[in-house]
């Protein structure tokens, strides 16, 4: 039986789609093996050539199928992620297999959207005669959009460019330039020169694209070995961590008080062989105890143990756990230290809070939402301002900028935090038990090293079950703790007083600069078309 005729427009859509499906697979690829950074240099490619000289509605298809690869492949975890939360939602589990799903799809989207916004963009300018200028506006637009990824309540820059590069560091060190949103527009930029020689036929094309690589990795290179100078000039504090891989379940409602007491002691238990190994400031992890440490003003099991341990050893620690006053409760990160160390505040409160996790969104404007939607027994409330405190001993000083979990994928609210507090350190304490045996953990610790080198601070990182960091203002890993493991990292960290170019001028420069550009080029397309 002979087989039908393909529709010439369904014929057509095909080959984009395709290639659309190519694309997304190929930048994927950095994500799951951290090696192969080198494929987001042309990974962006066979998209651009799925969008030039299609039909509006083909490119958008295209996008669409580009956006929901992407981000579903690096989002999967959220659906058994959500899944297992079932008892501690009091929700029964076949009724969060169906809120999983639903979640997914709202995140992916969402997340379509912006992946329909760049290919708006994109398709339009594609429209134009390919130029340098059309190569420009391809690699700006994908910086506004990575940067409106960010903002706002539902905020999620998860996935960005940038984080394809944390293996080759000389390339990672653009970050402390142009930040990550910068870096990634420079990929995109790199994708593009690759397009336009596959278009023109032309190498030379391609030689520039290489030669911007070499010369900005080379740029990179030397700036990293100027900042291990400095670094290497500043002044030093033994930083330890306590991964002290205590999981989930500790959230049971049915967690036994031996359990608890059990989670404190090993903390305790791990924090004096940090001391005696000569640690002066040591990171727990967030909410590493699962209760609250202090209830209006009233200190509660542990803290007077904690308080004894820093004050025998002379050591500082940071202690995540919750904290309740007038009727609100907080993520809490709390600074234990020895009389006479500690000047300013000694509690810092988490500021961004995870939507429809920590809290829900709209509850004030829709409190119908909370009868129906699976939700934590009480709502997280947010900190209102930023921690100022100091460390003082022995001629030293520490500065800290402390973030906590979802925080710190927020480069602009580090950057404001860091330079508010006049920070020479950077404390992230996160609690990833909740993604379980996925690649979130790793894509989430990734993250603290784009944080060192956009800031050029050095980052103590405590995760709870993992993946605990120490890392150089250069990004380099120092301590590592790998993935369900009990550990103790400890490791001499510089306290840096030197700005990085990105931590001075911020994003919003180039963020402007981007949005003029794209500007100028829709509306000289306009003008040239009337």
């Amino acid at each position: 039986m002979a087989r039908a005729p393909v529709p010439p427009l369904a014929a057509a859509t095909r080959r984009p789609i395709a290639l659309a499906l190519a694309s997304a697979t190929l930048l994927l690829l950095p994500f799951f093996v951290s090696l192969a950074f080198f494929v987001a240099w042309f990974a962006l490619i066979p998209f651009f050539q799925s969008l030039s000289g299609q039909r509006w509605k083909t490119a958008l298809a295209a996008s669409l199928v580009w956006g929901l690869v992407y981000h579903g492949c690096l989002n999967y975890w959220l659906v058994p992620t959500i899944i297992d939360l079932g008892p501690f939602a009091n929700t029964p589990t076949a009724t969060m297999k169906v809120w999983a799903g639903i979640a997914f799809l709202a995140l992916l989207l969402w997340q379509g959207l912006f992946a329909l916004l760049f290919g708006g963009l994109a398709w339009r300018l594609l429209q134009q005669p390919i130029t340098l200028w059309t190569v420009s506006g391809l690699a700006v637009s994908w910086l506004l959009v990575e940067w409106l990824r960010s903002l706002g309540p539902f905020g999620y820059p998860w996935g960005l460019m940038a984080a394809t590069q944390i293996a080759f560091l000389p390339l990672a060190q653009t970050a402390a330039w142009v930040g990550s949103y910068g870096l990634g527009g420079l990929i995109v930029l790199v994708n593009g020169l690759g397009f336009l020689a596959w278009q023109r036929r032309q190498g030379r094309f391609l030689l520039a694209a290489f030669v911007l690589l070499a010369c900005i990795s080379v740029l990179g290179w030397l700036d990293w070995h100027r900042t291990a100078q400095q670094a290497k000039a500043a002044p030093k504090v033994t930083a330890a961590v306590v991964q002290g891989n205590f999981g989930k379940e500790r959230w049971r409602p049915t967690v036994s008080w031996e359990e608890l007491q059990q989670i404190l002691m090993t903390h305790l238990r791990m924090s004096r062989q940090a001391a005696q190994k000569g640690a002066e400031v040591i990171v727990w992890s967030e909410t590493a105890l699962p209760w609250r440490l202090r209830e209006d003003s009233r200190w509660g099991y542990g803290a007077a143990e904690v308080q004894r341990l820093a004050q025998r050893f002379q050591v500082a620690l940071f202690v995540g756990a919750g904290d309740w006053q007038d009727a609100r409760s907080y993520n809490a990160c709390f600074v234990f230290a020895p009389k006479g160390w500690l000047h300013g505040e000694e509690v810092a409160y988490k500021m961004r809070l995870v939507p429809f996790g920590e809290y829900l969104p709209g509850r004030h404007l829709f409190p119908w939402l909370a009868q129906f939607l699976p939700q934590a027994p009480v709502e997280t409330a947010p900190g209102t301002r930023f921690a100022a405190l100091r460390l003082r001993w022995k001629g030293k000083e520490i500065r800290p900028a402390i973030v906590i979990c979802f925080e710190s994928l927020f480069a602009f609210h580090l950057r404001h935090l860091t330079n508010s507090v006049d920070a020479n350190l950077v404390i992230i304490l996160t609690n990833d038990s909740w993604f379980g045996a996925t690649l979130a953990p790793v894509h989430h610790a990734r993250i603290a090293i784009l944080r060192a080198i956009e800031l050029r601070r050095a980052v103590v990182r405590g995760a709870g079950t993992g993946i605990s960091l120490i890392v150089a203002p250069t990004g380099e890993v120092k301590q590592i703790a790998p993935w369900n493991k009990q550990r103790l990292l400890i490791d001499s960290v510089p306290l840096m007083d030197h700005s990085s170019l990105y931590s001075r001028l911020g994003d919003l420069p180039f963020v402007g600069f981007a949005l003029l550009l794209v500007l100028g080029l829709l509306l000289r397309h306009r003008f040239a078309a009337s």
